[in-house]
């Protein structure tokens, strides 16, 4: 980090005083044969001035030829940069002015009851701790580590901060809208020890959430497999990158834990056997329970933002669908664990997404997106004295803070039982019904 944070705390949310920050971006292979200029305006959303201002200004440059004979070289300069397409061997630099948004205080989550000795220096929920490894119940609304926008405001830079860490290193992901257990290395020798642990022994390794649905969830336990993927509202790309051949083996296994017919809303035990990313959320969509606050895969309300929502649900619902026309198994409900299938699918061939009607649609979602952005910065149209960019109402939370799904349990069950752990929380209120 460039400077020390200075937090502070304002309406019931944990905010940070703007600060300098450089980026160090390594190229993205859709990134390679662009300009600069369009990466930053079409990819990452920035103004066409603002971005045409910082080449010009040397604050947004490149490193070329990194790791090879007569590198690195920097390019700086509009007139140097604003045809140059982006090679492989590229390093992005971007200097910025950071007003970080908001996330939740957190102080509701702190278990009075621990015992562990670095409680007391943290609002954080400390579960465990050894000379290696913390374990903590993380807050949902704060991501895991720094990214995108959230630097400071994330749980490893939060712990390093209370606790005086020179580093901490995540050993697994968790998703900023997600609560529930997360191990962190507190030295780089724990942290490889129980990332390698947790890559290389899932077979070992149970992980256990618990979610808040819509509908009554089937009764009986079973298995849902179908792989994962999601289009990115901001360039119409599908995520993940490698769309030509997405693994088959997404699989979770589900089974309801209480119905409230008046709600008609379901408490399912979720059981992620893969950890891909929004494995548990999109599965859930596709079953028709999607979580009951989930924002982007059951967007509720008249808002700008959940029309957009709704529309990319539109169109991932409809590349499933026509998946299914030739995985027909990826639907059903199976009573077997699958997880084990290493074979591979072609997403963009199989969900017709290149057809003209489904690039219509991802045409529309793209500049409703933009349209969306542009209105935002309108509608809180501050600039800021320092950096001359537009400030949002760091009050406003555009994220959300979280949602109904929360990590409760992490198992590891060695080969020798001395080497095993297991972590548990208690389930979040939202669980009452």
């Amino acid at each position: 980090m460039s400077t020390s944070p200075i937090y502070y705390f304002e309406n019931g949310l944990r905010k940070v005083k703007p600060y300098y920050f450089t980026y160090k971006t390594h190229v993205k292979s859709r990134w390679i044969g662009k300009t600069v200029y369009e990466v930053f305006t079409t990819e990452l959303g920035q103004e066409h001035d603002i971005t045409k201002k910082e080449i010009t200004n040397q604050i947004i440059y490149i490193l070329s030829n990194q790791g090879m004979k007569g590198g690195p070289i920097a390019i700086k300069g509009w007139e140097n940069l604003v045809e140059r397409k982006i090679q492989s061997q590229d390093l992005i630099y971007n200097s910025k002015h950071i007003h970080e948004p908001s996330v939740a205080q957190g102080l509701e989550l702190v278990k009075k009851s621990s015992k562990c000795t670095s409680q007391d220096l943290t609002d954080l929920s400390i579960i465990f701790e050894n000379d290696e490894m913390l374990v903590i119940d993380k807050p949902a609304g704060i991501p895991t580590h720094p990214k995108g926008n959230y630097r400071y405001n994330s749980i490893t830079e939060l712990v390093k901060h209370d606790l005086n860490l020179e580093n901490v290193w995540p050993c697994h992901r968790l998703d900023k809208v997600t609560s529930g257990i997360l191990i962190l290395g507190t030295t780089k020798q724990g942290s490889k020890i129980y990332s390698t642990i947790i890559n290389n022994e899932r077979d070992r390794i149970s992980k256990q959430y618990v979610a808040r649905v819509m509908g009554e969830f089937p009764k009986d336990e079973f298995v849902m497999n179908c792989p994962i993927f999601l289009v990115n509202t901001s360039g119409g790309y599908i995520m993940p990158s490698n769309s030509r051949n997405v693994p088959k083996n997404s699989t979770t296994i589900f089974r309801r834990l209480n119905y409230n017919k008046e709600l008609n809303q379901s408490i399912v035990l979720c059981k992620p056997i893969t950890g891909r990313m929004h494995q548990i959320r999109i599965h859930l969509r596709n079953t028709g329970h999607p979580i009951v606050n989930d924002y982007e895969y059951n967007p509720q309300g008249d808002a700008t933002r959940s029309h957009i929502q709704r529309l990319r649900n539109q169109i991932e619902l409809q590349m499933y669908e026509n998946i299914y026309l030739d995985f027909p198994s990826f639907k059903e409900h199976q009573p077997h664990n699958v997880a084990h299938d290493e074979t591979e699918v072609d997403v963009v061939r199989l969900s017709r997404v290149e057809t003209d009607e489904m690039q219509k649609k991802i045409h529309q979602l793209v500049k409703l997106r933009s349209e969306m952005v542009k209105d935002m910065k309108e509608q809180y149209n501050k600039i800021c004295d320092e950096c001359n960019r537009p400030l949002f109402d760091s009050d406003i939370n555009i994220d959300d803070g979280g949602i109904w799904l929360h990590a409760f349990r992490y198992e590891y069950s060695a080969i020798e039982s001395v080497n095993s752990f297991c972590f548990e929380t208690s389930f979040p209120s939202w669980c009452n019904i």
